[in-house]
């Protein structure tokens, strides 16, 4: 797993990056709709990076020029949001280079691990991923400092120059069966969005909502932090705790977060101030993705042999398209009635559910024909 370690560093700058730029838009404007504006841009910027990357990575045997170049990245970002005033482009380009990492580090995966190690695997990616999501937050919230995230973009460039083997990796892309397979990945590709989107809106009205319950900022850094680590901890038990019972925790967690949203809006409507007990509330919504994360691509991926990179990049793009469109709406919100983002919210997820549930039993159906 040691070809994963510059990945921590690599995401803890990408996190700092990412934490630091809309709470201070926010502090300084205090628009929800300059914060959406920005987080759209973000998402749309992953979306399109996210395809574009996958295509690539199918294309192409390089493997190792990827990984130094997703750090070196980082470097330019930095310079563009802490020293130049083109903050939002910079905070786009955050979206645009960090979509590289998840298709790429995945491909890496699937190439290098052998399929019986393939889950715990992943899970292990995911739990280095994490770490760099908790030092990035830590890191945002007591040192906003521009030299922090340049070295550890430094860091990343150096570890992966030395750990990464300069292997040539295998062209796979199939244009017949990617079509073939986008066409039968459409329903649980809508479903997966339509989940993001709605945990876009609860993710972007978690800043609003601080504000009305007249908690301390120092609270969205605490509660990222804690999510991480706590997401470390779901994710390592997350391959043992869904094996074999994929459905029911995929459907348990879509569940869960829209019976939490739709809560969440009536508790707003009714001006009832949780205050600092929005902390464990946003913990098992963040939490729980996880498990779904693990149940929903072991599902999707167990028989996917060819275009793993643009089958990757696919759902990578329609995730933060949904969160785009998440972000869009909730910059519509108006500051003073959240409420009803929270049951767009809700809505979003009954629509994730459905979708889900007639995908499975139309493959159900052809499996029995």
């Amino acid at each position: 797993m040691k070809v994963f370690i510059g990945q921590a560093f690599i995401v803890a700058g990408l996190t700092m990056l990412s934490l630091l730029y809309p709470i201070s838009l926010y502090n300084e404007t205090h628009s929800t709709a300059l914060l959406g504006l920005s987080i759209t841009l973000n998402n749309l910027a992953v979306a399109v990076g996210s395809y574009i990357w996958g295509l690539l990575l199918d294309k192409s045997r390089e493997r190792y020029f990827y990984t130094i170049l997703l750090p070196l990245s980082g470097l330019l970002i930095s310079f563009i949001i802490f020293r130049t005033s083109f903050g939002l482009l910079g905070y786009s380009l955050v979206g645009f280079f960090s979509a590289l990492d998840s298709p790429l580090y995945s491909v890496i995966l699937l190439e290098q691990l052998t399929p019986e190690t393939i889950v715990v695997g992943n899970s292990r990616l995911s739990q280095l991923s994490l770490a760099g999501n908790i030092a990035g937050s830590i890191l945002g919230a007591v040192l906003p400092h521009f030299e922090i995230p340049l070295i550890l973009f430094a860091l990343g460039t150096v570890i992966n120059a030395i750990v990464i083997p300069r292997y040539k990796g295998e062209i796979r892309e199939d244009k017949n069966e990617r079509i073939r397979e986008f066409k039968i990945l459409l329903k649980p590709l809508i479903s997966f969005s339509m989940f993001n989107l709605s945990a876009e809106i609860f993710y972007v009205m978690f800043i609003p909502l601080l504000t009305i319950y007249k908690v301390p900022s120092w609270t969205y850094f605490l509660s990222y932090t804690a999510l991480y680590i706590l997401d470390e901890y779901v994710y390592y038990k997350s391959p043992q705790m869904v094996k074999d019972n994929e459905l029911y925790y995929a459907f348990s967690v879509i569940s869960l977060r829209s019976s939490i949203v739709l809560a969440l809006g009536f508790l707003v409507f009714f001006s009832i101030n949780l205050s600092y007990g929005i902390m464990p509330v946003f913990l098992v919504f963040g939490s729980s993705y996880p498990i779904y994360s693990t149940a929903f691509f072991s599902l999707m991926f167990k028989n996917l042999s060819k275009n793993r990179g643009a089958i990757i990049g696919l759902f990578n793009a329609g995730e933060n398209l949904a969160s785009a469109a998440g972000s869009i709406l909730s910059a519509f919100v108006n500051p003073h009635s959240i409420s009803q983002a929270y049951f767009i919210s809700f809505f979003g997820f009954v629509i994730s559910f459905f979708m889900f549930y007639d995908y499975i039993n139309s493959v159900k159906v052809t499996s029995s024909a």
